[in-house]
């Protein structure tokens, strides 16, 4: 009742406050009027006024929808996705009929990687039953479903959707122009979309025939100067009409129409890449390089022609030399990543993963030159991206290609055994490498720290932090304090290095710490301390509370834990104290006062990750509120997957969360679901190393009955405990090695 009387007074336009109705109370009238208000700073783009004023009309009326639905528009528009998504499942418990907030809902799950919820929201917009009442935004539902359903394998709710999409607007047209949703233009530009979009939907299901008609239907829309009149559109259905001709098995007949859209000149490796490809089908492999160098020859600046010509030559031995000339002047003139990308993968398929570090080797030695010129020069600054470029476009080829990781790392590794020296940049770039795709065998590990050692050795004063940042963080992982205490020394001592003291002494306590050595650990906190500057205060001081809790000196902990947060009282600095204190309070068995800041945490931001996570999973460490805690480390899980995305991070999720979640299923009895989660966890670099995550599975496994599977997974934890030699290990602090042992005692030999 109260969100329809403030949607009629917001669509009264009027800035004064609309008339209050008879029996309406203070806290709704009060409602209304902010929220009158912020609708009108939202058209004047005040976008966090709006929020504040949108969000004191909720709280002032709670039953009402329409605050949360703007809020949760607001909240999306400005990058607050936890609180969007938080907000439109309220207003969908509330009104599931809200097909625009059910669209919000279904793209930022989508954005958060929940693609089965994505799916179920979308879904629910599809299904309103005052959705075709706006032609216009049901054509769009239809649209956003169908994406969805055929990225979640559902191609036959694809196809059904896209066909309601095109009857709205063919079989529909004229009502849709009639009540001004469409012009005739859109109408016809949205059925060519849809049409197009369905001929791919089609064809990934094997139905070709159809498929052809979709693509011939929406080229003829497009062709139509009365109609949506883009002939670059209806050419570029010659491209679809290849694909679909070359699914179904018919080179020939492909050709046919990828010829017709290479009259265009596409500037894009695929067009030709396919054409190499249908050449070969069609049993003329003997035409695929003098086709391509025809084409060169029309289109002479074309760079991605250029490259797939060049890679195609590489494939014979006799013109390798002369490919490799081209690949050369192409390198020379271009930072296109998808050009890059060619490149990159002609070598690895010619077995030449060396060739793509002196390539990359050659770029950053050039950004280097470009450096010492003073000042800054358009040189400099095309260097810098030209380099930037090639290393994405290697990193991207390699993303999802662990055969062209490893013959790069093989490569990088016999570099070192033969003493070859590189670029700093290059040494930083396949370390990075080696560490993102860590996991069995651990010597990635070791690699990377050599490659990050010739890095910091080599760096210019401007690149030393992040060098040695990056060295300092693959020896933690590889849990070798030792040698971080050695660099960290190696550090202090060099009096070439322009890094701080603190730095060093920052990393020389923890790994002074992880060794057991009290006093050294805490001398060398202390030091950072003293030497930190203003911005870093609040930084060494957790450090030195996280060197007393490695120490096991809880009580001393939970003091200057006291005093931190005494001393330290800002929102920004708050919940990290209450954070590392409550981590001192589960070390001391205190766990009342631990979920007590946690909960804290939690009550002044609910989409605190870490807080999330460690809540639920010591709840169910505890057996109790199993609820609770499944539905705080999901949410730990959907926060932590927005967070990766927006920051651009290779690893899709957190290994730690995955394993809390199974470990919340296991205490609940659901051991297939906990052994899904585990696997999860497993096939993640941070998991596939981690002690605790083997020996959670081993539990499920036996659980399961699978007791052969259930002792390799002991044995791999056991294995892993046994060779942390951190003074934190779970293996020796929480005797998770001793129980591993009593387990596989359990198991007949």
């Amino acid at each position: 009742m109260v969100g329809g009387l403030i949607i009629g007074a917001v669509l009264c336009v009027s800035t004064e406050p609309a008339p209050a109705s008879p029996g309406m109370t203070e806290a709704r009238r009060d409602a209304l009027a902010r929220y009158g208000v912020a609708i009108w700073n939202l058209r004047r783009e005040r976008l966090l006024t709006a929020a504040k004023q949108f969000e004191a009309a909720a709280k002032s009326d709670p039953d009402a929808t329409a605050p949360l639905k703007e809020l949760a528009r607001l909240y999306a528009q400005l990058g607050r996705d936890p609180e969007a998504i938080r907000l439109a499942r309220k207003v969908l418990d509330k009104d599931p009929s809200d097909y625009d907030t059910a669209a919000l809902l279904a793209r930022l799950l989508f954005d958060a990687g929940e693609l089965k919820e994505a799916v179920a929201a979308a879904k629910l917009a599809s299904e309103s039953k005052t959705l075709l009442e706006r032609p216009e935004k049901a054509v769009r539902v239809y649209r956003d479903l169908a994406t969805l359903c055929e990225k979640a394998g559902d191609l036959a709710t694809a196809e059904a959707a896209l066909r309601k999409a095109v009857e709205l607007v063919t079989d529909g047209r004229a009502d849709v122009i009639a009540i001004a949703e469409f012009t005739p233009k859109e109408a016809d530009t949205e059925a060519a979309d849809c049409l197009e979009r369905l001929g791919h939907v089609l064809v990934k299901r094997g139905k070709f025939p159809p498929a052809a008609e979709a693509y011939a239907a929406a080229a003829k829309l497009y062709a139509d100067p009365r109609k949506a009149d883009d002939p670059l559109s209806a050419a570029r259905l010659g491209w679809n009409l290849s694909g679909a001709l070359q699914a179904k098995g018919e080179p020939a007949e492909a050709l046919k129409h990828l010829e017709d859209f290479l009259k265009l000149q596409p500037r894009a490796a695929e067009p030709y890449q396919r054409l190499a490809k249908l050449l070969r089908d069609a049993d003329r492999a003997n035409k695929v390089v003098p086709t391509l160098r025809e084409y060169a020859e029309q289109d002479k600046r074309n760079r991605p022609l250029a490259a797939v010509l060049a890679a195609e030559m590489a494939l014979d031995p006799a013109s390798r030399a002369d490919a490799d000339k081209l690949f050369l002047a192409i390198a020379g003139v271009t930072a296109d990543s998808k050009v890059l990308a060619v490149v990159v993968r002609s070598h690895l398929d010619t077995g030449r993963a060396v060739e793509i570090i002196i390539d990359l080797d050659r770029s950053f030695a050039l950004l280097d030159d470009k450096k010492k010129e003073k000042p800054d020069t358009p040189a400099t600054a095309g260097a810098k991206t030209f380099a930037a470029e090639k290393a994405r476009a290697i990193a991207d080829v390699l993303r999802d290609d662990p055969a062209g990781v490893a013959a790069i790392l093989r490569a990088a590794a016999e570099d070192l055994r033969a003493g070859t020296k590189r670029n700093h940049a290059t040494h930083y770039f396949l370390g990075r490498l080696a560490a993102r795709h860590r996991g069995p065998p651990l010597d990635l590990l070791a690699l990377a720290a050599a490659q990050f050692k010739q890095a910091a050795d080599r760096a210019p004063e401007a690149a030393q932090v992040e060098a040695y940042s990056a060295l300092i963080d693959v020896l933690w992982y590889a849990s070798k304090p030792d040698q971080v205490e050695k660099v960290c020394r190696e550090g202090l001592d060099t009096p070439r290095l322009r890094i701080a003291p603190v730095f060093f002494n920052f990393h020389l306590a923890l790994a002074l710490a992880e060794q057991g050595r009290a006093n050294e650990a805490i001398a060398a906190a202390d030091k950072a301390v003293l030497q930190a500057g203003a911005t870093d205060r609040i930084t060494v001081r957790l450090r030195r509370h996280l060197v007393l809790r490695v120490l096991g000196k809880w009580d001393d902990a939970i003091e200057y834990g006291k005093k931190l947060l005494e001393e330290f009282d800002t929102p920004t600095e708050r919940p990290k104290l209450r954070y590392a204190q409550a981590g001192a309070y589960w070390g001391a068995k205190k766990s009342l006062e631990a979920e007590a800041l946690l909960r804290a945490i939690l009550d002044d931001d609910a989409d605190d990750a870490g807080a999330c996570n460690d809540l639920g999973y010591h709840l169910a460490e505890q057996g109790r509120n199993l609820d609770e805690a499944e539905r705080l480390i999901k949410h730990a899980i959907a926060l932590d997957r927005i967070e990766r995305r927006k920051s651009g991070s290779v690893e899709s999720e957190n290994a730690a969360y995955r394993d809390s979640l199974g470990w919340v299923f296991f205490r609940q009895g659901k051991f297939a679901d906990a052994k899904v989660e585990l696997e999860k966890s497993l096939a993640l670099p941070g998991g596939v190393t981690d002690a605790t995550v083997w020996d959670h599975y081993g539990d499920v496994l036996f659980r399961l009955n699978d007791k052969p599977k259930a002792k390799t997974a002991w044995e791999k934890a056991k294995e892993l405990y046994e060779v942390d030699a951190r003074q934190s290990s779970r293996g020796k602090r929480d005797g998770r090695l001793e129980e591993v042992k009593r387990k596989l005692l359990r198991i007949p030999q």
